[in-house]
């Protein structure tokens, strides 16, 4: 693939984007123009370089000695909006121009950012008067003082020392730049709420500007009135295979797969081979295994022992040399660790003190004595789960720090196995240690974690009185406030959440991925929906209140105090029944809750029996 030189593309693209800019300055004297279209020409260029260069290459599972340019093995996924409205890839750009603030949701391995950089880098190649800013959100955790206004500028002025606040205040003001802004989900619990409120605020304050944001599934963004959701759509088989043909890999082995992808592969594990990180593992594991496994941290392990064991992707009999020369229980089990130290941290970027801190402390908790930079080495060249990232390191991708803190959690033994799993339990509720951990262990999660928290929601919730007051206070226990989602003018009533951890409504939310379908169907057939005229009519005066805001905040009414509620506002929250869904949950793990602990009574005794009888 014929390389692109960032600089002779950058001049295009400059001179579109900046040229409405110099129109629009007004009157000032020439010394003013000419300074001020050279340091906007000198900044935005340096930048375009700079940050493509960047973007538009990267290490993977595949592609570990050298960046590789994305496009070489990237297939752009399509997208999906509202019910089934089907968004081809090749049209997203006309629809980032038709709606201007776009969320793009998507699962772990679903290629996420990388689409975002896709983008980034099609509008720097083909020059259309728009200019992209790329921002990766999660550098905001070790610098949560600085505005994301601040954090933008500062990306600038460290390329360009001239270019100013009020310049850059400017540039957004007049338009044609698109904000990227990927990983909304790597951002900290805490620190979420205050920059979506950025987030919102920019989009609102420079009205002419494009929004791409990037992120897992969150419930908060249908609250966001100007933003579209498009949710990334699995791969399906020709894409799976356009993928797969794309990769620079062993010619043989990539044929059979590719033949065993069509006939039977992509059907029999479509959750896998429609995902491309997962699709990637897959290939890796193809030559070692007979069968892939359904179970997703099966799946994680033979990926790991093919990365341990092969060590090089792309000869088939070449075993590179391990620095630690760590046996593979060790090596693992000072990975795990790692990804849990790390991972209680929220640590998903490290620095290079970073780095030999986590790597201290993994050593430390492990037991496991070596040298540090053997391990890292093993970790960034051997392996290939870490990868530096700028003058830092990232997993080369979070579902491995997912997968090894799961592994962690199930094989420690401790008297404080419950406050290990309710630490990472909450550290990031879309993640999927959890669902991981219930994966491979199930009675110890249950037995651990589940039926003690079950019992803790269950005695503080059940005491809430059955009245118009009591049913204020238990939205009051799970959320902050009521907020709206607009459904093309149709409003409906939604939820804001604390941003506490562990709170009640969190845990509920786990219970939805580990129960699944289960919990999903109790909602179905138990959940009591009332159409009458009564209850549509005190939803839609609760929702008036809502849009009209609660003091200076708009599209919100406040639950935090229950006895500052108005009585009226009490009456209409009793009667619209929008705590219903609370009720059922509670229901359901006052059943679960009594079926766990009958379940491991009837396991103890049957192991008992068996062993002492």
């Amino acid at each position: 693939m014929k390389e692109l030189d960032p600089n002779k593309i950058a001049v295009e693209l400059v001179k579109q984007f900046a040229k409405p800019i110099f129109d629009g300055v007004g009157k000032l004297t020439k010394e003013a123009h000419d300074k001020l279209k050279v340091t906007l020409n000198t900044c935005f260029s340096k930048y375009v370089a700079r940050s493509y260069d960047r973007y538009s290459k990267t290490k993977t599972l595949l592609y570990r000695d050298a960046p590789v340019n994305i496009k070489e093995f990237y297939v752009r996924t399509d997208l999906e909006i509202g019910f089934g409205q089907k968004i081809k890839e090749s049209n997203f750009i006309k629809e980032l121009q038709k709606n201007k603030r776009l969320v793009i949701s998507g699962t772990a391995g679903s290629g996420k950012s990388t689409f975002c950089k896709s983008i980034f880098l099609d509008l720097i190649e083909n020059p259309m008067g728009v200019f992209p800013i790329f921002v990766e959100l999660r550098h905001l955790n070790t610098d949560s003082e600085t505005s994301l206004f601040d954090f933008i500028l500062k990306s600038l002025t460290d390329i360009e020392s001239t270019f100013t606040k009020s310049q850059l205040d400017f540039s957004l003001g007049l338009g044609k730049v698109l904000l990227i802004f990927d990983g909304f989900d790597e951002l900290n619990n805490e620190l979420r709420e205050k920059y979506e409120k950025e987030i919102v605020n920019i989009a609102s304050k420079y009205q002419n500007i494009l929004l791409l944001l990037s992120s897992r599934p969150d419930g908060r963004f249908h609250s966001w009135e100007e933003f579209y959701v498009y949710r990334v759509l699995p791969l399906d088989k020709d894409k799976s295979k356009a993928l797969i043909s794309k990769l620079d890999y062993d010619r043989q082995v990539k044929r059979k797969f590719l033949d065993a992808l069509d006939k039977s592969l992509y059907k029999k594990h479509k959750s896998f081979a429609s995902n491309p990180l997962l699709l990637t593992m897959m290939l890796l594991t193809y030559e070692q295994i007979a069968e892939i496994p359904n179970k997703i941290h099966l799946f994680y392990e033979q990926a790991f022992l093919t990365l341990f064991n092969k060590h090089d992707s792309l000869k088939s009999l070449y075993k590179r040399k391990s620095f630690s020369n760590l046996p593979l229980d060790d090596f693992k089990n000072l990975l795990s660790a790692f990804s849990i130290v790390s991972y209680a941290d929220r640590k998903y970027y490290f620095s290079e003190s970073d780095i030999k801190k986590y790597l201290g402390n993994a050593i430390r908790v492990s037991g496991v004595e070596i040298d540090q930079s053997n391990f890292l080495n093993d970790l960034l060249d051997t392996v290939c789960i870490m990868q530096r990232d700028g003058n830092g390191y990232t997993f080369t991708h979070r579902s491995f720090q997912e997968y090894f803190t799961s592994i962690f959690v199930v094989n420690y033994s401790s008297d404080n196995k419950f406050k290990i799993i309710d630490k990472v339990a909450f550290i990031n509720d879309r993640d999927d240690v959890i669902p991981m951990v219930f994966d491979i262990n199930q009675d110890l999660l249950e037995q651990e974690w589940v039926i003690p928290r079950m019992e803790a929601m269950i005695d503080e919730l059940s005491v809430v009185p059955d009245t118009k007051q009591g049913k204020a206070k238990l939205l009051s226990l799970m959320y902050k406030g009521l907020t709206t989602h607009d459904n093309e003018g149709d409003f409906g009533i939604a939820f804001r959440l604390y941003s506490r951890e562990g709170d009640h409504i969190r845990f509920i939310h786990i219970l939805f991925k580990i129960y699944g379908e289960e919990i999903s169907h109790y909602h179905k057939i138990q959940r009591d929906i009332d159409e009458s005229d009564e209850v549509k009519e005190a939803e839609k005066q609760l929702i008036e209140i809502i849009l009209k805001g609660d003091g200076e905040k708009q599209d919100f009414l406040s639950l935090e105090d229950p006895s500052s509620i108005p009585s009226e506002v009490i009456s209409l929250l009793y009667t619209s029944n929008c705590y219903g869904h609370i009720n059922t949950s509670l229901n359901y793990s006052k059943e679960k809750l009594s079926y766990l602990r009958e379940k491991y009574t009837n396991k103890k005794n049957e192991l008992s029996e068996l062993l002492f009888s």
